[in-house]
């Protein structure tokens, strides 16, 4: 299932990606006449009150991610995979790719090449991604999402 999240959206968007999800972020909304004859239509996020040129559009009401999320929670739960989690590169949505430590050492600062041993990279943007110490904190938030009824 595929996730589009409006310009205004970004870091809702980001937050999918971290989760697992295919989302896109899009800034003209025109770019969605695509998907309105689509048989598997993608669901759209926005803060926009106006009409869009593809049905149907979820209005998010929020500003904090927190309350974001929990308003998509019952909508987003069914394609929550715990095996995606964090296999998104959270600027691009492109699946990242493990790589080897000596191939990002000029990528990373030297402290993270010589404390860390596994690295993913996006094959699109080249963003590198590593376990650091934010990561217990991400999978905390990942099992507040999981643990939403």
């Amino acid at each position: 299932m595929r996730f589009i999240c409006d310009s205004m959206l970004g870091n809702l968007a980001k937050h999918l990606r971290i989760l697992g999800l295919d989302t896109v972020s899009i800034k003209d909304p025109y770019r969605l006449e695509p998907y309105k004859d689509a048989a598997d239509l993608p669901f759209f996020f926005t803060k926009r009150t106006k009409a869009f040129p593809c049905q149907p559009f979820i209005f998010i009401r929020s500003d904090t991610i927190e309350e974001q999320l929990n308003e998509i929670r019952n909508l987003i739960q069914p394609f929550i995979n715990p095996e995606a989690f964090m296999k998104r590169c959270i600027e691009c949505n492109t699946l990242l790719e493990s790589v080897a430590k000596e191939d990002i050492e000029a990528h990373v600062p030297e402290y993270v090449y010589h404390h860390h041993e596994g690295f993913k990279r996006c094959p699109s943007c080249k963003k590198v991604y590593w376990e650091g110490t934010h990561t217990k904190e991400m999978k905390k938030w990942i099992e507040y999402i999981r643990a939403l009824k």
